[in-house]
């Protein structure tokens, strides 16, 4: 029965990681999501000392084929960063095709209409589906192929990703405790992400945010939008929400990535 068990665990990691690479890279793969109607690559970082007896925290990531993503596998392949990567296995998302047009179709955020919500097209405003996407398929499987701890998974994105991110806190699901937005384009759709926002003030769910931004991010609104954000969490003290917000200084857009990568690996 045991060898059974360790057999099918083996298939699973195999159909999911394509067994191609050893643990101290990425190991990648393409899932077909019923719920999006679309495949992703799957992108799935282990500790180089994987020990099969012990739960690792998990940190989804979007974009994992951009910049964001490239950045963050190549520097958790460093020592200094140790400390987290021996204790979290990293699982990247990436859209396969015109990433312009599925990025707005994952990322940006649905339309109210009649008290319910819908995309705008079938290329924009999807947003909920990918969230679905990644609760009841891919997740299931990454817990399926790995002992993990269910109660700390993380999702982290930079831009639309990280937009994304937010409106997975303001849903106020356990999907995740800790949610990291590098760079969130809060500015979209006229701030549309409040009206998402469902947290309550006396949830007794800890949740864990960081939120960032580049000082020279001024004509793509996202400094305006971060300092906005920063002052609505401020005015709700949100009872168990403990979040952290960063300027980094002299940084644009995608040169803060990697300061924010960098504290995000240090915590």
């Amino acid at each position: 029965m045991i060898l059974k068990f360790h057999f099918i665990i083996f298939l699973l990691s195999c159909t999911l990681l394509s067994c191609s690479q050893n643990s101290n890279s990425s190991n990648y793969s393409v899932i077909y999501s019923t719920i999006v109607k679309d495949s992703f690559e799957i992108y799935v970082s282990t500790p180089s000392n994987m020990d099969t007896t012990k739960s690792y925290d998990i940190i989804y990531y979007c974009d994992a084929n951009l910049k964001s993503g490239k950045k963050l596998r190549e520097l958790i392949k460093q020592d200094i960063y140790s400390a987290k990567v021996n204790n979290t296995i990293f699982v990247g998302v990436g859209h396969i095709g015109n990433f312009h047009v599925l990025r707005r179709r994952d990322f940006i955020l649905p339309e109210f209409l009649n008290g319910d919500t819908i995309g705008s097209s079938k290329n924009y405003g999807q947003t909920e589906n990918f969230y679905q996407f990644l609760k009841i398929e891919l997740i299931p499987k990454i817990n399926s192929a790995y002992k993990t701890n269910p109660n700390n998974n993380s999702i982290l994105g930079h831009s639309l990703g990280g937009l994304f991110a937010f409106y997975c806190l303001f849903k106020n699901d356990t999907l995740f405790e800790s949610y990291y937005a590098l760079s969130p384009s809060l500015w979209i759709d006229n701030y549309s992400i409040y009206n998402f926002n469902s947290l309550s003030k006396e949830s007794p769910i800890k949740r864990n945010l960081y939120f960032s931004t580049g000082s020279l991010e001024i004509f793509n609104h996202i400094k305006t939008g971060t300092n906005k954000m920063d002052a609505f969490l401020n005015k709700q003290k949100y009872q168990n929400l403990i979040f952290k917000y960063d300027i980094h200084d002299g940084k644009t857009h995608n040169s803060q990535v990697e300061k924010s990568l960098d504290y995000i690996l240090r915590n």
